[in-house]
């Protein structure tokens, strides 16, 4: 069982459809997914994108993962919906929730999101028999799984797996030079009419605090503040 996943299986599942109209929908996908994990399983999604007619849905993700076979079905509900799939990892999409968020047609990511995949994994007890059976079924996963990120991934096969035996994390851009990811977004900028109205107060305090430093910046040596510069640098180096 992955680390991260143990440690967030109690947040609170979250299943929601926002801003229904003809032209878009939005599915948000917050917490575990399926199993005994949460409600936020294929059934749920099913009966959701249904009731959607609309000729786009954005579907937003945060979450540690769940249950494999629900993740690979409401993956395929995705993919089998007429709209056009445009995925949006708000946080992690990790395990179960990356297989989902592959069904997009297109998918971004904030500088500061994370992508994670590995091999399947479960819980199991038994005699030896049992055991090798248990570990054929989760290779027998696994290729379905392969097989999902092959899709977009920009690699082979055996690329592949090294980073799903490795259970990896990607930032945006590690995800777009997969393939797994197609695009970076930044923070949403606030319009011009509401840049106008910051604080005054708040300005005139930044600048004081520049030319407070710059007034001291002023009373020390400028070789001696490169020689700073530059040991502090090395330590990054080292």
């Amino acid at each position: 069982m992955n680390k991260y996943f143990k440690e967030n299986i109690n947040i609170k599942s979250e299943l929601k459809v926002m801003n229904q109209s003809n032209d878009v929908a939005e599915i948000y996908i917050y917490g575990a997914i399926g199993g005994w994990f949460s409600e936020t399983n294929a059934n749920t999604i099913k009966q959701k994108l249904e009731e959607i007619k609309a000729k786009t849905i954005s579907v937003f993700i945060n979450s540690p993962g769940g249950d494999v076979f629900d993740s690979v079905a409401i993956h395929n509900l995705l993919v089998r919906h007429d709209a056009t799939i445009n995925v949006h990892i708000d946080g992690l999409a990790a395990s179960g929730a990356s297989l989902i968020a592959m069904a997009g047609d297109t998918i971004t990511m904030p500088v500061n999101a994370q992508l994670m995949i590995h091999n399947a994994w479960t819980f199991t007890g038994g005699n030896k028999h049992e055991l090798r059976k248990v570990a054929n079924d989760l290779e027998s996963i696994d290729k379905s799984v392969l097989a999902t990120y092959m899709k977009r991934f920009k690699g082979s096969k055996e690329e592949l797996q090294v980073l799903l035996d490795a259970e990896t994390f990607l930032d945006a851009e590690q995800a777009i030079a997969l393939g797994l990811a197609d695009e970076v977004v930044e923070e949403v900028e606030k319009e011009d009419e509401e840049e106008t109205n910051v604080d005054e107060d708040l300005t005139s305090k930044q600048n004081a605090i520049l030319q407070k430093f710059s007034a001291s910046a002023n009373k020390v040596d400028s070789e001696q503040t490169k020689e700073q510069y530059k040991n502090f640098f090395d330590l990054f180096k080292n």
